[in-house]
């Protein structure tokens, strides 16, 4: 194991204050978007779908809207292999620059990179897909496709977040500005491409269940 300098000591207060704030952002993300997938099971719940034997505009099919049941498209799976690949990738990159291996550490930094632009690509397939989905019908009943869009749509906003905060952090690799010690940028953007990866897999269950 690497020795610490005794000339980080005087900044360790001002780095565990900056990681709390850190943590603390991601725990109000994680209550914004637990309360998003509560909204969406709630109004999921409160539909039915279409009964075949029923008259169309008669007093039976009255009540709560009709939905149709969710099909996510394939890629969403696809997208959810290759996010689980980032985290992967940028824990690799933590391990390394953790014990000062300055060249696989901006490799697999690179390779996170280029995991997460593919990602967003085959991401914006299946919302596109989605999209299509919540068009295709007037009477409302693909109205759950809408919803799920747009849960994914906010999830993909965080995930651009995440590619200019790793991007950031490949800059500051390539001018060598972490070691062994100073690596808590990685580390951050680590925690916060698992916490996208533990959304998106609640997402994909609660659309699942739901």
């Amino acid at each position: 194991m690497l020795k610490k300098s005794i000339n980080l000591v005087p900044n360790r207060p001002a780095m565990y204050q900056a990681k709390m704030v850190f943590y603390l952002f991601l725990a109000s993300l994680g209550m914004f978007f637990f309360a998003s997938l509560l909204t969406y099971l709630i109004i999921r719940n409160q539909a039915f779908r279409p009964d075949e034997n029923a008259v169309p505009n008669s007093i039976a099919t009255m009540g709560p809207e009709i939905y149709q049941s969710l099909e996510l498209p394939v890629t969403f799976w696809i997208s959810t292999l290759i996010l689980v690949l980032v985290s992967v990738f940028l824990q690799r990159a933590c391990w390394l620059i953790h014990r000062e291996k300055q060249v696989g550490f901006r490799r697999w930094l690179i390779w996170a990179m280029l995991a997460a632009a593919v990602f967003v690509f085959v991401q914006a397939i299946g919302m596109n897909d989605l999209l299509n989905h919540h068009f295709s019908q007037t009477d409302g009943s693909t109205k759950v496709y809408g919803m799920s869009y747009t849960l994914s749509f906010i999830h993909a906003l965080h995930v651009l977040g995440g590619i200019i905060f790793l991007g950031f952090v490949i800059r500051q690799a390539f001018q060598e500005k972490y070691d062994h010690e100073r690596h808590w940028a990685v580390d951050h953007c680590a925690s916060y491409w698992h916490f996208l990866d533990v959304v998106w897999a609640c997402m994909l269950i609660t659309f699942v269940v739901a």
